[in-house]
């Protein structure tokens, strides 16, 4: 049985089913640079633009994961960044969308 389980989880992982790589992401002044560069168009400035239907930012409840997720697959109308920006530079973009948050 051991053998079984064995086989299964090498085999998930030459498939890709292991765990994934953690990338660090670029520094806040520079995802602050890339934010506006990017993403300011639509979410303004200050994250409550809310152009072409894009959300407040600073009322969001988002997680990071979530995040960097929209940045880089893309929701609605906002178009996916993976093939347009780094791991990192997303990560750092999903990081700094922090800074827009209202304390409740």
């Amino acid at each position: 049985m051991r053998r079984v389980i064995w086989g299964a989880v090498v085999v998930l992982w030459a498939c890709g089913g292991g765990p994934t790589e953690q990338v660090e992401p670029i520094g806040m002044e520079a995802a602050g640079r890339l934010y506006q560069q990017k993403c300011s168009v639509c979410h303004g400035d200050d994250g409550r633009l809310m152009a072409s239907g894009a959300p407040d930012l600073t009322a969001s409840a988002m997680d990071y994961a979530d995040r960097e997720r929209i940045i880089r697959y893309g929701k609605g109308l906002m178009p996916p960044q993976g093939q347009v920006l780094t791991a990192e530079e997303i990560a750092g973009i999903a990081r700094f969308l922090d800074t827009y948050r209202v304390a409740e």
